[in-house]
This record gives structure tokens, sequence and C-alpha cells, in this order.
């Protein structure tokens, strides 16, 4: 007999996101730095309600996949070997078999299985370039990287927020979506307020 868990797909999206974090420390918060960030460019962008929808929720659970990177690997405060980084590699498809169940899902898959992708080709898992990559995915990759650029992570301290920048300069075009980076830059006033309101 199947009894009725009572679970809404919204309830499960929640609680997966605060799993996530629960699992490192050191990015604490940042699943929702992310998504405020990513709602704020999908509404400069004109976005409807959906995709704003789509897109929050799927910046909220985009690391997903990091439940099944051991703590040890997470948490390392030097380089990823090749091991590792292999593991590490592995979280967006994870992430997407976790949440594919889901029946409210199919809209976020491909943020989260796409958003270490880059917009040259290099990215990963599966080497997708420029607008192949699904619009959602490169925004919230934009995102995601500014994000830890001026945040703490266990194998560097954040970077100034000029340094962050410029770091975010040189990869438009190559790692992100040149368009979504001046984006990004322009608001970034109002997000920072946004983002400590």
């Amino acid at each position: 007999m199947r009894l009725p868990i009572g679970f809404s797909s919204e309830q499960v999206i929640i609680a997966l996101a605060a799993a996530a974090e629960a699992k490192d420390a050191y990015t604490e918060s940042h699943p929702q730095r992310v998504a405020s960030t990513a709602l704020h460019l999908g509404t400069r962008l004109g976005f409807q309600e959906s995709d704003l929808i789509a897109l929050y929720r799927g910046a909220l659970i985009h690391d997903i996949g990091k439940i099944a990177v051991p703590d040890a690997i997470l948490r390392k405060p030097g380089r990823l070997n090749a091991e590792e980084e292999r593991q590490m590699r592995a979280h967006p498809s994870i992430g997407e078999s976790i949440v594919k169940p889901l029946p409210s899902a199919a809209d976020i898959l491909p943020i989260i299985r796409h958003h270490h992708e880059r917009f040259d080709g290099g990215g990963y898992p599966d080497g997708l370039a420029g607008h192949k990559i699904p619009l959602l995915a490169r925004i919230v990759s934009v995102c995601d990287a500014y994000d830890a650029l001026a945040s703490d992570r266990p194998y560097r301290a954040r970077r100034d927020p000029q340094e962050a920048i410029e770091t975010l300069m040189r990869g438009a075009g190559q790692q992100w979506d040149r368009e979504l980076v001046s984006l990004l830059l322009s608001e970034l006033p109002a997000i920072r307020f946004e983002v400590a309101s």
C-alpha cells in the first residue's frame, strides 16, 4: 500500500537546499545570495513570473549534488587532486538525478546540470558553449561565481570587491556570458543593498 507523504515539491526543494547548506559551513547563506542575485538579474531582463520562479528555485539548489561529495573534498584547504576533482565535477549530474523525480522540477533541472558550463565550451558536465548553455544556467553561473569570489572558501580568503569585479571582467566571454557579466556589474550597487537588507 502506498501512503501519501503529504510533502509538496516546494517543501522538498526547501529541505534539499537546507541539507546542502548544512553540509558545507563555508557555503552558509551562499544559495540564498545566489538566488537573490539571480532573481534580481532575471527581473532586470524582464523575465515572466514563471521564469523568475524557476530561476530562484534552481539557484537555491544549484549545488544540491554536493551532498554526495565527501566532506574532506568540500573542505580541503588546498588544490584538489585528479580523483577529488572528478568527484567534485560529478555534482551537477548528481544534483540533476536527485531533483529529477520531483514533479515540478523540470524547469530547474537545466540550472542544476549546467551551472558549471563555460561560455567557451570548457566547462562540465557536457562541454556546452555559448548560447547552447541554457540562459537560466548562465545567469546562475555568473551569480554563483561572484558570490564565491566575494566569500571565504576553505582554499582561499574572499577577494576584495574590486578584485572580484576584475576576475569577472577577465572571464567575460570565456567563462561567463559577457552580457550577463556586464549586467551583474552594472547592478552590483542595487544587488549589494538587496542582499544586505
